[in-house]
């Protein structure tokens, strides 16, 4: 049985979309525009009238833009106008993609772990008593998680909202994650139960560094520890705990905060696994931005590359998959659930080539483009 140890954030994400045109209108508009430029539209040469040449292009855009700020000019072009003084033909516009659901690292690797490779999951988390709480529990448990050790507070589960611009960038941040400060020693040894049968506890970053110590000292000789930081502050818990794991997953900036080195170049990544392996780590994967990813296993360590490389898509989430997929192959995870006796399920470049596969199985339908 694999345990899984980690806060639950409900996550929305509001996105700014940029207006939508009607085309044909605006193909209009950009012809009338060439006519009055003296261009003609459909080849491009320049119209005469009596053999005198018609007003150039630079000189009516000149014009044009002079004019904009006479009244009259405005009452003439309207809200129709071409696109060198009027307005875009907006058909469609001020519109908000609005997503909301349930999230974190540790919720959505034990999701995964039993909804795609059949895993037995137990999940050890705080939630409040609202409905975001409840229905987390109830995503949960109908992927086959076991959420007995899930404890409910009357307080309020984590919620982050993040609202992004038309092009995608970051503009606004704000989270309340005072709930996930209850993941304690003390509400972990509620639950001693579940973890004393687990085979293998995954961990995220969510958790407080007293609690991160407290499962390393408890557990770390009789279970197989993987740790994700899933967030740079997770990694900072981390190098501020004494916390020792069988098996950590950063990213690489997450790896930086966690071996408190720059994490930059295949040098780098390699000094990097070797101050993991220096403080116990055996197994090492560091993801790296658009897909690949550094493992290291004792004297045995490579750089995968995807098949794809994504620079602009979204790719939230397939961190978590990969992680999952990971876990599941190490530990030998089978078809029809269960885990291996011991940590002989796979060797450590088998399954970061699992966790690769996963990933891009679940960005197979993104599109790399700019939202705009």
């Amino acid at each position: 049985m694999i345990a899984v140890i980690g806060g639950v954030q409900v996550g929305v994400d509001v996105r700014l979309m940029p207006p939508k045109r009607d085309m044909e209108l605006q193909k209009k508009q950009d012809e009338e525009a060439l006519r009055q430029a003296g261009i003609d539209p459909a080849s491009g040469a320049e119209m005469t009238a009596g053999g005198q040449k018609l007003e150039g292009f630079s000189q009516y855009y000149e014009r044009t833009m002079r004019a904009q700020a006479s009244e009259s000019y405005w009452d003439k072009v309207g809200l129709s106008g071409n696109q060198f003084g009027g307005y875009d033909p907006v058909v469609e516009d001020n519109k908000t993609d609005i997503r909301v659901k349930n999230s974190g690292c540790a919720f959505q690797v034990a999701k995964h772990l039993a909804e795609d490779h059949g895993a037995e999951v137990a999940f050890v988390s705080v939630v409040g008593d609202d409905a975001f709480g409840l229905a987390a529990k109830c995503e949960l448990e109908q992927a086959g998680v076991d959420i007995s050790a899930i404890r409910t507070v009357h307080a309020a589960t984590p919620v982050s909202v993040e609202i992004h611009n038309i092009i995608g960038e970051l503009q606004f941040l704000r989270e309340n994650t005072a709930t996930m400060d209850l993941l304690t020693p003390e509400m972990l040894e509620e639950c001693a139960g579940v973890l004393e049968q687990a085979d293998a506890i995954f961990v995220d970053g969510t958790v407080p560094a007293a609690t991160l110590d407290f499962i390393s000292e408890k557990y770390a000789g009789k279970s197989r520890i993987y740790f994700d930081p899933g967030s740079i502050d997770g990694g900072v818990r981390f190098a501020e705990s004494s916390m020792k794991a069988y098996c950590v997953l950063p990213g690489r900036m997450e790896a930086e905060a966690m071996s408190g080195q720059p994490v930059l170049g295949m040098d780098q990544l390699m000094s990097a696994g070797q101050a993991f392996e220096d403080r116990g780590v055996e197994k090492v994967i560091i993801t790296l931005k658009g897909g690949g990813l550094y493992y290291k296993e004792g004297l045995s360590s490579g750089l995968l590359k995807p098949d794809r490389k994504l620079t602009f898509a979204e790719t939230r989430g397939a961190g978590d998959v990969l992680a999952a997929a990971v876990v599941a192959a190490a530990e030998g995870v089978t078809a029809a659930g269960g885990s291996a006796p011991d940590a002989e399920g796979g060797g450590l470049e088998e399954a970061a080539a699992a966790g690769m596969e996963a990933a891009a199985e679940f960005l197979k339908d993104v599109i790399d483009e700019r939202p705009y």
